[in-house]
């Protein structure tokens, strides 16, 4: 008798990104987590038109994820923009819940400045269960006027060094300020909190670190959007792209759908603080503690955004926050809304591209997916009514009028509304 055939359980690497562009950093994290999970494919879940730092991305959500596409990803879903400008927290949450919500994801492979995972595992322990002894600590530090990135890991570092003796809480503190590993720990808490059974890969980050502005062998992002103020950009920047970033990053430029920058928000901005009423703001997502009156005066004696920023910030309100709270400004998301989608989490899956593997797996998720699958959004309006999905409807339009608004940024003649209802989802060859 032939024993019958063992079947073999293939693996499906998720990787959650910004791809703000997608350069050679990019290309090492993507190969280092194919290999790692030997992966028959990457999925990856990417911040649309705006980005978690409270910006606007540097080119469209379909030309970065065409970038992802042509240097080996399978399939690009679009992170809701509820979630894709959030914290880090609300950021990595809604991340992990689209990649687990596929139910095909197997792995989700990030990067940090540490290669010490089980490290990063226990601070995300400490900030998921926040024992007594860490919250009066933190408490107390912020009671004192710290910042509360400092502050909580101030108060995680004394807890791990008292409890294991073994630690240094020197590098737990080290370890908590880093860019990367900040986003890696609040994916291992997402993981943790949502039980999922998502398997956590670390890659260590190689090169320039996320804030570093200097072109580098592996420049970050950062660097090379800061060289777009530069006549010779695209010959600057060529090193450190991949070829078909490179190319998809002229294309864009010579169309006039880019590059789009943060100045690119001033006028708008700045009219609508000086519009809305202080109680009109106080209902904005993250206002609290009377920042609405403090946003009001700054709107009133600035002549620029980052004069209006510099005003606003604290301790408490570092410039990154105060971006983010810009944002919901500019597209109303208010302290009800922001909590309607916290409860849902991601509603949908929105399919921005495909390669011809990701095709097959994309039959996968059609079977096994807890949530709508979007791939021709001229079905939304059909399966999306404001009737009976009323919270993933609002999610869904949120996405389009981020859109509708990048699109204002662009050439004159690129500016029409309403591309998520034209623009198919990228298929590569």
């Amino acid at each position: 008798m032939v024993p019958p055939k063992r079947r073999i359980l293939l693996s499906i690497v998720g990787i959650v990104a910004e791809y703000n562009p997608f350069h050679n950093g990019h290309l090492y994290h993507l190969d280092q987590a194919r290999m790692a999970t030997g992966a028959e494919a990457v999925v990856c879940v990417m911040s649309g038109n705006f980005v978690q730092r409270g910006e606007p991305a540097i080119i469209d959500k379909w030309a970065r994820a065409e970038m992802a596409l042509r240097c080996g990803a399978d399939l690009v879903f679009e992170l809701p923009f509820c979630f894709a400008v959030r914290s880090a927290y609300n950021f990595a949450l809604g991340a992990v819940q689209t990649l687990d919500r596929t139910g095909v994801v197997t792995h989700i492979c990030f990067g940090a400045e540490t290669p010490d995972l089980p490290l990063l595992q226990q601070i995300a322990f400490i900030l998921s269960e926040e024992p007594e002894e860490f919250r009066t600590r933190l408490k107390a530090l912020l009671d004192q006027g710290h910042n509360y990135p400092l502050a909580r890991a101030s108060a995680v570092s004394s807890y791990l060094s008292y409890h294991t003796r073994t630690l240094d809480p020197n590098q737990v503190l080290t370890t908590m300020m880093g860019p990367n590993n900040i986003l890696a720990i609040e994916y291992l808490r997402a993981l943790r909190e949502t039980k999922s059974s998502i398997v956590p890969v670390l890659v260590p980050r190689v090169g320039s670190g996320y804030h570093d502005t200097s072109l580098t062998s592996y420049a970050s992002a950062t660097a090379i959007r800061g060289a777009f103020s530069d006549p010779n950009w695209d010959k600057l920047v060529k090193p450190y792209l991949p070829s078909p970033s490179h190319e998809i990053l002229l294309r864009e430029i010579d169309q006039g759908k880019g590059p789009v920058q943060e100045k690119h928000l001033e006028p708008v901005l700045l009219a609508l603080l000086r519009r809305m009423t202080a109680s009109e703001l106080a209902a904005i997502h993250d206002i609290t503690e009377g920042l609405e009156h403090r946003i009001k005066k700054a709107a009133r004696q600035s002549n620029s955004l980052i004069h209006l920023k510099n005003l606003v910030k604290t301790k408490r309100y570092n410039l990154t926050r105060i971006n983010r709270i810009l944002l919901y400004v500019l597209f109303n998301l208010t302290k009800t809304r922001a909590a309607s989608f916290d409860e849902t989490g991601p509603a949908y899956l929105r399919l921005l591209g495909l390669s011809p593997s990701g095709q097959k797996i994309l039959l996968k998720i059609k079977s096994k997916c807890r949530i709508l699958l979007i791939n021709r959004v001229k079905t939304v309006n059909k399966l999306l009514s404001p009737q009976s999905h009323p919270v993933a409807r609002d999610m869904f339009d949120l996405d389009v009028l981020a859109t509708d608004i990048y699109s204002l940024f662009f050439a004159e003649a690129q500016r029409q509304g309403g591309r998520d209802y034209t623009v198919s989802p990228i298929r590569i060859r």
